[in-house]
């Protein structure tokens, strides 16, 4: 897979995970909240290297064509999430984005950075037309994040998130490249 990196000021995203950091990976995604905020049921916790290894190691790409590529995102040279695209259909020329900033790095502006970053990559290499993406109606944080960076909502999907047998709605939003 080609190694790609982008940079704005103190934040850089890049597809190839960076050496001696793990530690700050598995800190970051060892969040018992992490699970319900990205609607996954399938994010384990506790998060173990095992873990780390297998998202690290995953197969992204098919012959020459990526359909899916996740970057880390680096502050101030410490890993502090995980940012990405997947479902990328060349065809209709779109794709899922979704992201992870850890705890400590909440607040900073990084997960803004780190989104738009993701994006010029998106307009830029993939020459994709739009993207887009679900978050939790009460995830307020990710909400702005999205809307700083042009996001519009689409609508929302009511119950869309079934955890610890309550129902939870997300919206839905978009974005033109």
């Amino acid at each position: 897979m080609n190694r790609y990196s982008l940079k704005d000021g103190e934040i850089e995203i890049t597809n190839q995970f960076p050496d001696g950091h793990m530690d700050e990976f598995l800190r970051g995604a060892n969040d018992s909240e992490m699970g319900f905020r990205l609607m996954a049921h399938s994010f384990p916790y506790p998060y173990t290297e095992e873990d780390a290894l297998a998202f690290i190691n995953k197969n992204r790409e098919s012959g020459n064509e990526l359909f899916e590529i996740d970057f880390y995102i680096m502050y101030m040279n410490r890993l502090a999430g995980v940012i990405g695209l997947s479902d990328i259909d060349y065809e209709n020329s779109r794709a899922h984005i979704g992201y992870w900033v850890a705890v400590d790095y909440r607040n900073k502006g990084v997960g803004r950075k780190a989104l738009g970053l993701a994006i010029q990559f998106s307009r830029e290499k993939l020459k994709l037309n739009s993207l887009y993406t679900t978050v939790l109606t009460l995830n307020i944080p990710s909400i702005i994040i999205l809307t700083d960076n042009g996001f519009t909502m689409d609508g929302i999907s009511r119950y869309r998130f079934r955890y610890e047998n309550k129902f939870y709605s997300a919206f839905i939003f978009s974005l033109l490249l």
